[in-house]
């Protein structure tokens, strides 16, 4: 099932999305392969960091955002 609703994250301090992001990251790797919830998960990241990379100047990352995994 796709997940159509819009993920705005602009409101968000920059280590607001960094914790979000770490949070995320945990939840997705405790889903299981196939699990529906996986979807949301996945386009929270992905607005995570979309966001990031606006701030810093640079393009979003494309590829699978498990991909870009930074811990602090």
């Amino acid at each position: 099932m796709p997940d159509d609703r819009v993920h705005d994250v602009s409101g968000m301090t920059d280590s607001e999305l960094e914790r979000a992001r770490r949070h995320l990251m945990v939840s997705l790797s405790l889903a299981f392969p196939g699990s529906p919830v996986r979807g949301p998960i996945l386009a929270h990241i992905s607005a995570i960091d979309a966001e990031l990379a606006e701030r810093a100047g640079r393009p979003a990352a494309g590829g699978h955002p498990g991909e870009q995994i930074h811990f602090a």
